[in-house]
């Protein structure tokens, strides 16, 4: 029972195939057995080469930004004395350049606790992605969860 309805503030980076910058920050609700749900923005950036300099330059770089604000359920598959394996099973709705767009995020989630109540986590994320340039993304991220004390 210990961490039934412990909640979290996630903050998570990474790259995602093909050329996609990612962060997601979220809120995290601990229910029982491990099992957790999360609300979050996710904001992400597909680059590629600029067509005048033939690098990634800045103008390359941001000319495709999406968000979405979405939720997630993430039950839990294998518990450690420290660590959580978890899936995410999630859907969120947001826009990009060209307007509307919706997703579904399916992945896995490893988190590690300390001691003082922190956890780091690995988040292995796809997304399939209606209503955009890039229909389908991949990839990992990295982030760390601050307890957010009752």
């Amino acid at each position: 029972m210990a961490g039934d309805g412990d909640k979290f503030f996630n903050i998570s980076g990474g790259w995602q195939w093909k050329n996609t910058v990612n962060a997601v920050v979220g809120l995290e609700f601990e229910g029982k057995y491990h099992n957790a749900y999360e609300l979050y923005i996710d904001l992400a950036t597909a680059y590629d080469k600029c067509p005048v300099c033939n690098k990634v330059c800045s103008d390359s770089f941001w000319s495709y930004k999406t968000f979405g604000i979405g939720a997630a359920y993430k039950p839990t598959i294998s518990r450690g004395k420290n660590s959580n394996l978890r899936w995410r099973f999630g859907a969120d709705l947001g826009a990009n350049r060209k307007g509307f767009q919706a997703s579904i995020d399916i992945g896995l989630e490893y988190s590690y606790s300390f001691r003082n109540g922190m956890q780091v986590f690995v988040m292995q994320k796809n997304d399939f992605v209606f209503w955009t340039r890039d229909h389908f993304r991949n990839g990992l991220l990295v982030g760390v969860k601050f307890p957010i004390n009752n």
